[in-house]
């Protein structure tokens, strides 16, 4: 599973990269989490099993969600699990949109 982490580059998202690729480690899942700022989007959408994005740019969703390939979920990362880091709720709600 590739999951393609969207923000406006900053040091927080890495952080939360790095705690989804701990959380899907953990849980035994082959998976890859990029992190790329909003202006590269287009460059690795079409690779991207869900897209996220950090709640600071959550006014791109309709954009983004346009742009998404057909069956590839994209969800906002609610501020409070951004803010807490919690990698788990977000890999939960990943797996979830991913099931539909």
């Amino acid at each position: 599973m590739k999951l393609l982490l969207v923000c406006n580059a900053g040091m927080s998202t890495g952080i939360m990269q790095v705690k989804l690729t701990q959380s899907a480690n953990a849980r035994g899942m082959a998976t890859e989490v990029l992190a790329v700022p909003l202006v590269e989007l287009d460059d690795h959408i079409d690779t991207a099993t869900a897209i996220l994005l950090g709640p600071q740019i959550r006014f791109a969703l309709n954009d983004v969600q346009k742009k998404a390939p057909d069956g590839v979920p994209v969800l906002v990362i609610s501020p409070p699990d951004f803010g807490t880091m919690n990698a788990e709720k977000v890999l939960n709600d990943v797996m979830a949109a991913v099931a539909k």
